[in-house]
């Protein structure tokens, strides 16, 4: 699967959605996804998706290995690298996708730099031990942007970048002219686009917070509560939102229609299956758009020569899986037994190292608005004094995208 960038989103309607919920489908991005060398969009993968998950049966005994099949078809993909005059560059995070990539280049005897961002020298301790499982140097920033201009950077973006983890993407740039490598000359891998095929599942936590989610809201407890209290509270609010918006990368500036804006994904609803649901939302429109907004259209900003890969977006792969009689879940546990987390735990015993969650955690600018963004603030109704950290840092980045482009937004 492959994508390629058109004119800059100027669309005021759209650009107001994003603002409020990312994207209600990536279809809006200007980025364009093609499958088999075919434009794609949103519901074709949708049909995917809900095909694939329909056909399979639970099975709670099985037990396979057979992660082995699959592997064969990723390593294929990823040694046509050898083929390509650029060095592989891998967004090294230290989590599970990132980590089985590393793993696979090295196996391939593949060449690669390993860049990561580490806050503080615990996580660095923890990166710099999984580098040394697979025997790699692991590159990490510097706290602050030293080499690229942020400034000139928001003003070559092709669309809004709402991801707080954006300016830790820019480290992981900073880190190549650091070592006086052109982007042009790299090709940057990414380990998003992998949910509905590699066994990223909800947990019975999250599960039982959609229970609460659809009840707080048939109970319009989300009317009864006042805007401004379940807006400063942040992402505890998810709870006393619709279940379909749950999660969803965004939703942080709230704007008085966010009801009327996030309706696209209320007809998940009626699949009346948690694991579908999540499947759809959090794999097809979490994992495209974060791999839109974390490092394409930043890297296209900063070296429109540059190129960038999604090793897990392999047709191939998705064919497999597809193919597959069952789903093979541990359904108890929720863990899909394909899934790379047996090959981890089985080659590199890597739940021993790395046994939580959330070792790249967004990174937020340090700033403050100025009168043209406090202006535009006051046009769509945003009292930024309200505002949580990730809600602040969204609305700078959007802000400053919208008026660094002179586009005159309405307040749908």
């Amino acid at each position: 699967m492959d994508y390629y960038l058109n004119h800059k989103q100027k669309n005021p309607l759209i650009l107001n959605q994003i603002l409020q919920t990312r994207f209600p489908t990536f279809d809006d991005s200007i980025i364009k996804w093609k499958y088999r060398e075919k434009p794609i969009n949103s519901k074709f993968l949708e049909k995917k998706i809900i095909d694939t998950f329909k056909n399979k049966k639970e099975d709670t005994l099985k037990k396979s290995n057979n992660y082995l099949e699959w592997i064969n078809i990723f390593d294929k993909e990823i040694n046509k690298l050898k083929s390509i005059n650029k060095l592989p560059v891998l967004f090294f995070s230290g989590g599970k996708d990132s980590f089985f990539i590393a793993s696979r280049l090295v196996e391939n005897k593949i060449d690669a730099l390993y860049f990561a961002f580490a806050r503080n020298n615990i996580e660095k301790k923890l990166m710099t031990d999984l580098g040394n499982i697979l025997n790699i140097k692991i590159f990490f920033t510097e706290k602050d942007l030293k080499y690229l201009d942020f400034d000139q950077i928001l003003k070559k973006i092709k669309e809004p970048v709402l991801d707080p983890a954006g300016l830790s993407v820019l480290l992981l740039l900073d880190i190549a002219y650091k070592n006086k490598y052109k982007l042009s000359d790299l090709v940057f891998l990414d380990g998003m686009g992998n949910g509905p095929y590699m066994g990223i599942l909800p947990g019975k936590r999250e599960i039982s917070k959609m229970f609460y989610q659809k009840l707080f809201t048939k109970l319009l407890m989300h009317k009864i509560l006042p805007y401004r209290l379940w807006n400063s509270i942040g992402r505890y609010g998810d709870l006393f939102r619709p279940s379909y918006a749950a999660d969803i990368p965004g939703s942080t500036i709230k704007l008085r229609n966010y009801y009327k804006d996030i309706s696209f994904y209320e007809r998940y609803n009626k699949l009346n299956d948690p694991v579908l649901e999540r499947a759809l939302i959090r794999g097809l429109h979490y994992g495209f758009c974060s791999a839109m907004n974390k490092s394409t259209i930043y890297l296209d900003a900063c070296d429109k020569d540059s190129k960038m890969i999604f090793p897990f977006l392999n047709e191939d792969l998705f064919d497999f899986f597809e193919k597959q009689n069952s789903r093979q879940y541990d359904y108890p546990k929720l863990v899909d037994k394909l899934s790379m987390r047996n090959y981890l735990n089985s080659k590199y015993s890597y739940n021993k190292i790395y046994d939580t969650k959330g070792i790249f955690h967004p990174t937020f600018l340090n700033f403050k608005f100025d009168n043209k963004q406090n202006d535009l603030a006051k046009k769509l109704n945003i009292n930024t004094d309200q505002l949580n950290q990730f809600q602040k840092s969204d609305y700078y980045l959007w802000s400053k995208y919208i008026i660094n482009n002179e586009i005159e937004v309405m307040n749908s």
